[in-house]
């Protein structure tokens, strides 16, 4: 367990979830520091203001008077690490920033829940958040996105509720034992650690397995998509599990109905009330659905629940509105599998409607994920008019990846099998630089990605602000 005045200096601190887990540790009581080579970032402002150091590169000497060292997961598959290697060798007690989460999570009083999914993970775990911190709750909340509300990724409180999204990605999520779980979907992705699906079946399995009975809320409960065919086969393969499962969704326990879907958002119907959110998209209803489930189940007022939804405003880079001005809408997301693109562009369309011309922008995540889904990127963009691709983004790829594929063949594939025109036109600064210079009165844009797609968005506001359009 993290025990007060314990030093602990996290390599990587500038990443999303390790920022996030140093500023809980740190309100828990211990004494943390860090470093990382791509500091500062978009995550270390909170740390800043919290006054937790940080230093840029790495170096055993930082190592000097600590108890115990948190790591990013990526370092461990790199070849060579001097800091890492030089704890390791001291016999200095390493692990990743999700097991130091992961018992955080277990302390006595509080009741652990996680929310995965292959998708919409930060959206219902900042959603449910928001739920359980507006009808005062005061729960801990771990995101993978930027909050505004928050200033931060992660909200520290005091009471029962501690949730976290829960990244199934290196079998991360394992670290953690909550008591309740939302599963999203379950779907194929992350070829570069899952071998196929049944792999990436498996690891959800062990997951819903290893959570943890409590008696506040009866034992387990697993709140899972009733219509998503890999949580079908998730729950046929839970069939000695003794928990509660409660399908929410098309067909489940629990549905929303009477849904409107309109230009400002989302309203539904659910237990003799309407809900409204600013959300887009047939997902965040089923999303919200989730979120409000679970709010329940830990003791939430349903009457408070209906304001508390209507006030949520979204998380960092999930349709996140960066510009609207009377010439041109910039929204930035942070889709970068098929099923996301989907769902982003779909939710899109509803905000603009059918009579604009709406971009999509996109960044492919890794050459391994775009090889594999070739045939669902080709298809996921029909909602578009136009479609630009930038350069793929590498991440973890390995040399023989980046050989397999590259953007001009994405857009080549996209526009053979949906008719909508695709270009590639380079890395993100001549793809931002290629649709400023295209873009027309009424225009909208629809960036995605999980690598550097962001500054495509922040570079057309600019542009945009600058009068440079």
């Amino acid at each position: 367990m993290v025990r007060a005045g314990e030093r602990i200096h996290v390599i990587g601190i500038a990443g999303s979830g390790a920022a996030g887990a140093a500023l809980l540790l740190h309100h828990a009581g211990a004494s943390v520091d860090g470093c990382d080579a791509d500091a500062p970032s978009p995550y270390t402002p909170p740390l800043d203001a919290a006054g937790i150091r940080y230093a840029l590169g790495h170096d055993p000497a930082h190592l000097v008077g600590v108890d115990r060292v948190a790591i990013t997961p990526a370092l461990r598959s790199l070849t060579r690490h001097d800091e890492l290697e030089a704890a390791t060798a001291g016999g200095m007690p390493v692990a990743t920033w999700q097991a130091m989460l992961g018992e955080l999570m277990t302390e006595p009083g509080r009741i652990g829940v996680g929310v995965t999914g292959t998708h919409g993970k930060s959206t219902t775990t900042a959603m449910l958040g928001h739920l359980l911190i507006e009808s005062g709750l005061d729960p801990t909340v771990e995101v993978g996105a930027l909050l505004p509300a928050w200033g931060a990724s992660v909200r520290p409180g005091a009471g029962t509720p501690f949730v976290v999204e829960a990244d199934e990605f290196g079998d991360n999520f394992l670290n953690y034992q909550p008591s309740i779980a939302i599963v999203t979907n379950v779907e194929m992705d992350h070829p570069d650690y899952f071998a196929d699906a049944s792999a990436v079946m498996s690891s959800f399995e062990r997951f819903a397995r290893g959570m943890r009975p409590d008696s506040a809320i009866g034992g387990r409960l697993l709140v899972v998509a009733a219509d998503d065919p890999g949580v079908g086969e998730l729950v046929a393969r839970l069939g000695d599990w003794d928990g509660r499962i409660v399908r929410y969704g098309p067909s489940g326990d629990v549905e929303a109905g009477e849904i409107d879907y309109h230009g400002h958002g989302t309203r539904f119907r659910l237990w003799g009330r309407t809900f409204a959110t600013s959300l887009a998209g047939e997902h965040n209803v089923r999303n919200a659905t989730a979120a409000l489930i679970v709010a329940r189940e830990l003791g939430a007022d349903t009457d408070r629940l209906v304001p508390a939804l209507g006030s949520f405003a979204g998380a960092g880079r999930r349709m996140e509105l960066i510009v609207d001005t009377p010439d041109v809408t910039v929204y930035d997301d942070y889709g970068h599998h098929p099923t996301e693109v989907r769902a982003a562009l779909a939710a899109a369309r509803q905000m603009v409607g059918g009579e604009r011309r709406l971009w999509a922008v996109f960044e492919p995540h890794m050459y391994s994920r775009t090889v594999l889904l070739m045939d669902e990127f080709s298809t996921a963009f029909k909602d578009a008019d136009e479609v630009v691709v930038a350069e793929i983004f590498a991440s973890r790829d390995t040399p023989q990846a980046m050989a397999a594929t590259s953007a001009e063949a994405l857009a080549d594939a996209i526009e053979r099998a949906s008719g909508v025109p695709s270009i590639a036109v380079g890395d993100v600064d001549a793809t931002t630089e290629y649709v400023a210079d295209h873009l027309g009165t009424g225009d909208a844009v629809l960036v995605m990605g999980a690598g550097k797609s962001y500054r495509i968005a922040r570079g057309l506001a600019d542009r945009l602000a600058g009068g440079g359009w």
